[in-house]
């Protein structure tokens, strides 16, 4: 842990005649829950899973059996809570002239503001990481390998994520039929439709989601083309181009993440589907909470924290979502 922040560390605090003290620190953008689904919950850990349906009913002849059939149990995915948390300590001479003197509230605001960013580049290297079953996560303080695999024990962007019943691998790689990865533009686009027709149920049944959110990198070039082709979109008409056809796609909403490293890198997914049953869960237990101030006796160091318990991760997500790494390969 650091030391406490002293008079001489920051003599401006206590210098009266200096009017206003400015707080210069990243102003955190809440953009996870656009692609999370956030739930809360009251345990130590949750386990999900999930119980496929029947398989298609057939013919019967006359007096003939009817066929019969049973569920299949789909996968497991544990969420265990993690606390995160920051503390800022002071000297007490420094808690009694400089922060507590001019009433600087946002100490609060700037320990919540620190768990927001973490909980934001957590959840957007779960994009960076999406073709990993793990990864490093490199913090403040310490750097913690985190497990990524979703319920099928494959990558979240993966061409074979594993059917429940045993039947043929499903792909959410963004594929044409000849290409994989596609970077984003309209071809992209329509070929993230292509690779969404093929999705089916765990018992090989038609299932399609209707890809209507675009996440990518902040000002990116894949920022910059979803909205420059979403115009003509909108309007019915092919991005770039003079043809008179209308669009092959449908509009679609662009979460924009400024904490995603990979600018190539874009993923859709269904907002329909995105709930307890499909696609990335942030499962919270304790929201960020400043604690009460504790004071050292032996020193009289004013202390101040905040902590929050939360886990991150997915159980099927081929089914919601499709990735594109925008490498064509």
């Amino acid at each position: 842990m650091s030391a406490p922040l002293s008079i001489n560390q920051a003599a401006d605090l206590v210098d009266l005649s200096i009017q206003k003290i400015f707080e210069k620190s990243a102003e955190p953008e809440k953009v996870y829950d656009k692609y999370f689904n956030v739930r809360t919950t009251e345990d130590y850990y949750e386990k999900d899973s999930s119980l496929s349906g029947l398989t298609q009913a057939d013919f019967v002849d006359e007096n003939g059996v009817i066929m019969s059939d049973t569920p299949v149990q789909g996968y497991k995915k544990v969420y265990t809570q993690n606390m995160v948390g920051i503390i800022v300590p002071f000297t007490f001479q420094m808690w009694k002239f400089g922060i507590k003197k001019r009433d600087l509230a946002n100490v609060a605001k700037q320990l919540k503001d620190s768990i927001a960013q973490k909980k934001e580049q957590l959840c957007a290297e779960r994009i960076d990481n999406a073709y990993s079953t793990s990864y490093t996560h490199y913090g403040s303080s310490a750097n913690k390998t985190i497990s990524v695999a979703g319920g099928d024990s494959v990558a979240a962007a993966s061409a074979s994520h594993t059917r429940e019943d045993g039947g043929a691998n499903m792909n959410n790689i963004v594929y044409d039929g000849t290409t994989y990865n596609l970077p984003f533009d309209y071809a992209g686009v329509k070929a993230a439709y292509r690779t969404a027709g093929l999705m089916v149920d765990p018992r090989g049944m038609p299932m399609i989601p209707d890809l209507n959110v675009l996440v990518c990198k902040k000002n990116s070039a894949v920022h910059f083309k979803a909205k420059e082709i979403l115009g003509a979109i909108k309007s019915g008409k092919i991005p770039e181009s003079f043809d008179h056809d209308g669009s092959g796609v449908n509009a679609f909403e662009i979460v924009a993440v400024p904490w995603i490293q990979n600018a190539n890198y874009w993923a859709m997914f269904d907002s329909s589907m995105k709930n307890d049953n499909y696609g990335f869960q942030f499962v919270e237990s304790q929201p960020p909470m400043v604690d009460p101030v504790n004071v050292v006796y032996k020193t009289k160091e004013i202390q101040t924290s905040a902590t929050t318990l939360f886990d991150l991760g997915h159980n099927d997500i081929a089914r919601s979502w499709v990735f594109s790494n925008g490498t064509s390969a």
